[in-house]
């Protein structure tokens, strides 16, 4: 039995009329009634009965056509599913997301944004840092990665969605603290300092000991930390200072106090990272989606 036969069935059951159903069909009767035909054999049933000078549904047929019905929907369901998921419409996408990730300005907005647009697509999000976002994604277990700069092994591509100026965060009985405005990073020189495992995010932990390093003094490590809720709580408790990105700010913690860094040449990017090999609809649908949100929000910001 083919799809075909029990399409012309439906039709012809439709419209209880070889001519008219035939024409629906973009087909001649002749061979409609060969197809009508082969199936009845095929089944071992007759399907129709002549009534009058039309045609009818027989017990057969009327038990048939329902089941038929069936088939043909859930051959076009199943059709049409493997063409959105070829659109990327449908299917997961599974993203790499540094713990910083929602405090920014655009990333909430792009998956916001990416579940409008693709609301049957799944987002599955892997909270990671960025070293571990850089192996997942090369093992396949992420589609795309939202990370600070870091080197990237061969086979690996980024692109930049915007630049996050560095912020000092302090405890409020801190004296810089009722500072209003920037704070150099030789006024940190006497400060305890809480950083990210170095092996978490390289570049950034390089950058700042690097910006201390050409202040004339080494940052006294009190913790090195892997997340940074963890960070801003020790914060908090009145353990050090921490320099991070300013995007952190929008994290509201009791005792909390940011500043922003006078330095004006330090900035953080975020990039979006992305095989370069991908061809998933969905992995540049979200790739479209973060480059045009970066873009707005950048274009919007005061100069």
């Amino acid at each position: 039995m083919e799809l075909r036969h029990l399409k012309y069935f439906v039709t012809v059951a439709d419209e209880l009329h070889f001519g008219r159903a035939a024409e629906r069909l973009g087909i001649s009767q002749p061979p409609l009634s060969q197809q009508i035909h082969a199936l009845e054999l095929r089944l071992g049933a007759k399907l129709f009965e002549r009534k009058g000078r039309g045609i009818v549904l027989s017990g057969a047929g009327t038990a048939l056509l329902p089941r038929a019905r069936a088939i043909l929907t859930q051959t076009e369901r199943a059709a049409e599913s493997v063409a959105r998921s070829q659109r990327g419409e449908l299917g997961e996408l599974h993203l790499g997301l540094m713990s910083s990730g929602p405090f920014t300005v655009v990333v909430p907005r792009v998956l916001a944004r990416f579940r409008e647009r693709l609301p049957d697509v799944r987002l599955l999000i892997h909270e990671l840092a960025t070293a571990h976002q850089i192996d997942a994604l090369g093992q396949g277990l992420i589609d795309v990665g939202v990370i600070r700069p870091e080197a990237l092994p061969t086979g690996i591509k980024a692109m930049e969605l915007f630049k996050d100026s560095l912020t000092v965060v302090m405890h409020s009985s801190n004296p810089l603290a009722a500072k209003n405005g920037p704070i150099d990073i030789t006024e940190l020189a006497n400060e305890d300092f809480i950083f990210y495992q170095r092996h978490l995010g390289v570049r950034l932990y390089d950058e700042v000991i690097a910006l201390c390093t050409r202040a004339g003094f080494s940052p006294r490590i009190l913790y090195e930390v892997r997340e940074l809720p963890t960070i801003i709580g020790l914060i908090s408790g009145g353990f050090g200072v921490g320099v991070l990105p300013g995007s952190v700010q929008r994290m509201v913690v009791e005792n909390v106090v940011y500043r922003p860094l006078a330095n004006m040449e330090t900035a953080t990017a975020v990039w979006a990272i992305y095989r370069d090999d991908a061809n998933d609809p969905m992995v540049h649908a979200f790739l479209d989606i973060a480059q045009c949100l970066a873009s707005k929000t950048l274009k919007a910001e005061p100069k």
